[in-house]
């Protein structure tokens, strides 16, 4: 009867397809706002409380951050196709299998994660981030030393919350987000407000908060699922469950990390133009991940809701889905467009920028908001493909998306001499590249192929 009632409230193979999605998305999109706000926090903080050479420093080590993160992000959501495309086919011994395997696999890789940042700190800031002036380089290590002792936290939050979206439950990770939110503003007023502990204290409030976040993950998944309790010896690692989710996460695990060393590789564009720019970008880019919320909520649902329609063969309910949500897609990043190119100046003034830096944050917040229209059409076509099984084709998409826009800023500004507004405006090119490229494939119908769980062996 558990079984049943979990089925009915999660199935995503039933029902009407975009209602199915929307509700699906809803709270993944509230636990979005909810992770930019927790990384917004820090800026906002260090950035009144301390210092503009602080917040430079803080957006210095963003970039950094995220490509740890790729790897969290993208072996968690291999994972999470793995065990969506089983569960809708409904097989679920195989499923927990999968399960016990993901969380070892992920578990083991955040603790790699964590010895290579914390050793690797000073290496990571002066030599790929490319962080000048003797302040920088001392704020930015220390601040992204800490740091790193929560990126095994920030592996088991991100496969717990990849297993949990993969058989519907897309609630748990925005009360997941909430807590840790909610705490690392508690903790980031304390620590930097009140302590004065710099950028020191608002990278232990991320710690602590990464911590407090996996531990009611945890609690949430075991306790209100009783299919996800293991008994003695089926918590265990299996070999063929692994090189399946290799197979799906290393192809999305490379696309996350394009994404996140593209990002890598503007920031020492940006850190070329000195601290102004610094500031300016480091507020820019945080403003505009809150527009890019609802593209790559949609995007994580779409993910899900073809894996498991792919798993129980119903193609004609992802192409239905996939129109009904392009037109939500679109409708609701034009309304945050809207209100982010018309309170433009007081969103920058929230992390304390002033003169020129806050009038190249206003620059940039306003050119991007339109162009994210873009952005949430090439994000929902992705996410089809992507939940099909066809990561390498999703990879190679955000290969030429990044290839494109940063090749493109560093021709502009070293051989043509360009200002730093090209940071900004060379982003829609890779958009639209990877708009075309995702539309060709879904046009193509490759993704209606692809089953990479294969049949059941008692069919």
């Amino acid at each position: 009867m558990e079984q049943r009632s979990f089925s009915e409230k999660n199935d995503m193979t039933a029902g009407v397809e975009w209602k199915k999605l929307l509700l699906f998305a809803l709270p993944i999109m509230a636990g979005q706002f909810l992770q930019q706000l927790y990384n917004t926090v820090d800026g906002i903080i260090v950035g009144n409380f301390v210092s503009d050479a602080a917040l430079g420093a803080v957006g210095a080590c963003t970039s950094l951050a995220f490509l740890f993160l790729a790897f969290s992000i993208g072996f968690g959501n291999g994972c999470g196709i793995v065990i969506a495309q089983l569960y809708g086919a409904q097989r679920m011994e195989d499923l927990k299998c999968a399960v016990s395997t993901a969380l070892l696999l992920l578990t083991g890789m955040g603790v790699l994660a964590l010895l290579i940042g914390f050793f690797g700190t000073h290496w990571f800031v002066t030599g790929l981030m490319n962080v000048k002036g003797e302040s920088l380089i001392r704020l930015s290590t220390a601040y992204f030393s800490i740091y790193s002792l929560g990126l095994v936290f920030q592996f088991a939050y991100n496969c717990v919350a990849s297993i949990l979206r993969a058989v519907g439950d897309s609630r748990a990770t925005l009360y997941f987000l909430l807590v840790s939110a909610v705490l690392n503003l508690v903790l980031d007023v304390l620590f930097v407000a009140v302590f004065r502990w710099g950028v020191a204290g608002a990278a232990v409030a991320t710690v602590i908060s990464q911590f407090a976040c996996v531990v009611v993950c945890f609690v949430y998944m075991f306790g209100k699922y009783p299919f996800f309790r293991f008994k003695k010896g089926e918590f265990r690692f299996d070999k063929a469950q692994c090189l399946l989710c290799l197979e799906m996460g290393v192809p999305m695990t490379l696309q996350h990390c394009i994404i996140s060393f593209g990002n890598v590789l503007m920031q020492r564009l940006v850190n070329h133009f000195g601290e102004t720019t610094m500031a300016a970008f480091t507020c820019g880019l945080r403003i505009e991940n809150y527009c890019m919320v609802p593209a790559l909520s949609l995007n994580s649902a779409m993910s899900m809701f073809t894996g498991q329609n792919i798993g129980a063969r119903r193609l004609d309910r992802v192409e239905r889905c996939w129109k009904g949500t392009i037109k939500l897609a679109l409708g609701i990043t034009f309304v945050i467009a809207t209100v982010l190119f018309l309170g433009a100046y007081p969103l920058a003034g929230l992390f304390g920028v002033e003169g020129a830096s806050l009038k190249q944050a206003v620059e940039y917040i306003r050119f991007i908001s339109y162009m994210m229209l873009f952005f949430s059409v090439y994000q929902t076509t992705i996410g089809l493909i992507q939940g099909s099984g066809d990561a390498l084709y999703a990879m190679s998409c955000s290969l030429v998306t990044l290839t494109s826009r940063v090749s493109l800023a560093y021709v502009l500004v070293f051989c043509f001499d360009f200002g730093y507004s090209v940071i900004w405006h060379t982003i829609p090119v890779g958009w639209l590249l990877g708009l075309v490229l995702s539309l060709i494939r879904y046009r193509a119908g490759i993704w209606k192929k692809k089953l990479i769980v294969g049949e059941s062996p008692d069919e």
